[in-house]
Order: C-alpha cells, then structure tokens, then sequence
C-alpha cells in the first residue's frame, strides 16, 4: 500500500497542490472524522483553501463527509474522513484514465511515420516533414526517419503491464 499511497500523494499534489496532500495526509492519518476547524488548526491552511480543497477531494472520491445541522443555530456542520471504498476505486479509476490515454498514444505511434532532425532532435510526423520538403524547420538540415520500434515495443510493454495490474486489482476489489 505504500506505493499506491505515495502514487496518490503525488497524483494529488499534481492536481491539487501541497495543500491538498496536507488536508489529505491530516484526513488519512486521523482516527476519526474531522471539521473544518480541526482541518485548518492541524495544517495551518485558510479556511477558503481548506474548504476548496476538501470539495475536490469529495469530486475524486477520495474522501466523504457527514452533514449534521448545529441545534444551537440550524447551520450545517461538516464532518470530513477518507472514502476507503472510494479510495480504491479512484485509483482505479485513475489507472484506467492512464491506460486509455496510452492505448490512444501506443495506437497514434505504430500509425504514424516520424521523422526528426539530428541536430536540434525536433520530431515530426510524415504530413509535417513532408510540408517541410524533409528539413529542420530551426536548422535546414535533412530530417531523418526514425526507427519507431523502441517506442512502440515499449509502449505496447506498459500498456500490457497497466492493463495486467488494473485487472488484478479490479478482481481483488470485487470479491
């Protein structure tokens, strides 16, 4: 599980920030469900970006909340925790994101003819350099035609991989 939490940590930190792996670590590593106050005194975050934040997890799936209303002033008090169920599944859910996106790039790569320049490294597919006349457009040199196997033996090889993962942990949070 610490690989998984650490490729969590991360994905979260590239889509939310470092104050999103902070409420989310303050969340994870609490034995119990936490308001807004407790949230922002463990983390020392605003309460806008706290409450921001925790939003986007919940549109993740990653954590959940309980409503109650305050009997002293009717407003509604928010109880925030991790989504267990929803934390595997998101991952899941990420996982199948990443895999149809290297699918469409695997197909895009055994597709298309490239050609690059030696010099500069700029690469281009067979329409571009055609448009060229098969020269560099920063230099003028000759664009050569790349060997696309490396690419494509290797892309085929993680998306084979992805593909073997998601289905063992499709089949283990099924049971």
């Amino acid at each position: 599980m610490n690989n998984q939490l650490e490729g969590l940590l991360k994905f979260i930190e590239g889509y939310l920030g470092v104050e999103g792996v902070k409420i989310f670590q303050v969340l994870f590593n609490s034995d119990r469900e936490l308001g807004y106050s407790d949230i922002i005194a463990r983390t020392g975050l605003d309460e806008q970006t706290v409450r921001r934040v925790l939003y986007e997890l919940n549109d993740l799936g990653l954590v959940v909340y309980r409503r109650i209303q305050s009997p002293e002033d009717g407003r509604f008090i928010y109880y925030w925790f991790i989504n267990s169920y929803g934390l595997n599944q998101a991952l899941l859910n990420r996982k199948r994101l990443a895999l149809e996106k290297l699918r469409t790039r695997l197909d895009h790569e055994a597709r298309t003819v490239f050609f690059f320049c030696l010099n500069d490294g700029i690469r281009l597919s067979f329409d571009e350099a055609m448009e060229l006349d098969f020269k560099c457009p920063k230099c003028s040199s000759l664009l050569v035609q790349e060997d696309r196997n490396p690419y494509v033996d290797s892309l085929r090889k993680l998306v084979e991989k992805l593909g073997k993962e998601i289905e063992n942990e499709r089949r283990s949070t099924s049971y």
